[in-house]
């Protein structure tokens, strides 16, 4: 009930083309935004800047959507076609027509999933920002900055075995509330794709 409070409250501000709530609403989903588009496109740089200018699209229209969820789904459709415009000026000098019906069908079967994955990620992204700071500090250099142990004990000026007890407990308490919320499974891929070299 609070949850949709916050977006009834956050969708008239935007309406209203309040700053502050065009930043929240590119902080909610610029992210994963950003990695739908790499994904599709297969370019770091390219993705960024398609997400991005899906935002200043977004801007341009920011009078007229009825819900956050419209909002979303307008940011990725825009980008999702923005990277299938992308992809056929990249092909179209080398590719056949065949060709450049195979990558939108291509773009048409993954683009949902990725933009599961995306969403998942997001949901984890979230909770890892709600842990408490030593919590969450410790979380990040083990799992974004691949810190060893005795890095981080040595970094912070704490015990290995300090370390160890802070991550068991961020991993506990995201676990927690991503099973309150029916994704465990979110936390699980993310531990998966970034325990990988």
């Amino acid at each position: 009930m609070k949850h949709n409070f916050q977006d009834r409250s956050l969708l008239q501000e935007f309406k209203r083309g309040d700053t502050h709530a065009f930043k929240t609403v590119y902080d909610m989903f610029f992210p994963s935004l950003c990695f739908f588009a790499k994904r599709l496109v297969d370019n770091e740089g390219e993705g960024e800047d398609i997400a991005a200018d899906s935002f200043v699209k977004l801007l341009n229209r920011y009078d007229s959507f009825d819900s956050i969820a419209n909002i979303k789904a307008f940011l990725y459709i825009t980008t999702r076609n923005a990277c299938l415009n992308y992809l056929r000026h990249t092909q179209r000098q080398h590719s056949s027509k065949k060709e450049l019906n195979r990558i939108q069908d291509k773009i048409d079967q993954h683009a949902l999933s990725l933009i599961v994955h995306a969403e998942v990620l997001r949901e984890v992204e979230y909770e890892i920002e709600q842990l408490p700071n030593r919590c969450k500090e410790i979380f990040k250099l083990i799992y974004y900055e691949r810190r060893s142990a005795d890095d981080i004990a040595e970094m912070l000026g704490i015990s290995i075995n300090t370390v160890w007890v802070q991550r068991a407990k961020a991993i506990q308490l995201i676990r927690t509330n991503l099973l309150k919320k029916g994704m465990l499974s979110a936390l699980l891929c993310f531990l998966a794709m970034n325990s990988e070299s």
